[in-house]
């Protein structure tokens, strides 16, 4: 009973962990209130929770504004970039599913294709932004070649999110409070095996 109320045991670790996620949760929703910042503190959640993957997250909070702040402007070009394309591919699909000329449907599968790749290649972009020193164009080089590359584990990476998401909506919604962080650090342990051998192949 003692050892089970240790620091060191996996109970006191797992409740850390918790909290490190409500944290991150927190600290995402307030920095992304603008909406234009999202780019970065998404890239800062995914920063130190590729760290935890590895034990080396240091200080949480004064990590995670450090990494914003670092990041702000190419995270926000990236941001902007994912936003205006997304914008787009909305009105396309919107456009596609009310026209009736006889195209449609073939403009819809299309469309439907690029959108999947696109959402393949967001959902890579900036966990590749914590783990690279690039420039913008690079990133989505990057992002867009490894999501096909790994495409069982991108199907995985999407799942996860949208699973949790999912459940916190309609079925346990104190799963929210740590969604972001939950979220970020499950697929974390799965973009730290993909960097890990596309570095050792480098």
């Amino acid at each position: 009973m003692k050892a089970m109320f240790s620091y060191d045991s996996p109970v006191w670790k797992f409740m850390g962990r918790l909290l490190d996620f409500l944290v991150l949760t927190v600290l995402w929703v307030v920095t992304s209130l603008p909406i234009i910042t999202i780019g970065a503190a998404t890239a800062s959640v995914y920063d130190i929770t590729l760290k935890m993957t590895r034990n080396e997250e240091g200080y949480l909070v004064r990590t995670y504004f450090k990494t914003f702040a670092k990041m702000f402007v190419e995270t926000t070009k990236a941001w902007l970039i994912l936003l205006a394309v997304g914008m787009v591919l909305f009105g396309d699909l919107a456009f596609c599913l009310q026209s009736h000329m006889p195209a449609a449907s073939m403009l819809l599968a299309a469309t439907l294709v690029i959108a999947i790749v696109f959402l393949m290649t967001a959902a890579y972009l900036f966990p590749v932004m914590a783990w690279l020193d690039a420039g913008i164009s690079r990133y989505f080089k990057v992002a867009f070649y490894l999501s096909l590359r790994y495409f069982g584990w991108t199907l995985l990476i999407l799942v996860t999110g949208i699973c949790l998401f999912v459940v916190g909506v309609f079925v346990f919604w104190p799963l929210l409070l740590v969604a972001v962080g939950l979220t970020a650090y499950l697929q974390s342990l799965v973009f730290h095996q993909i960097f890990n051998r596309e570095q050792q192949a480098a």
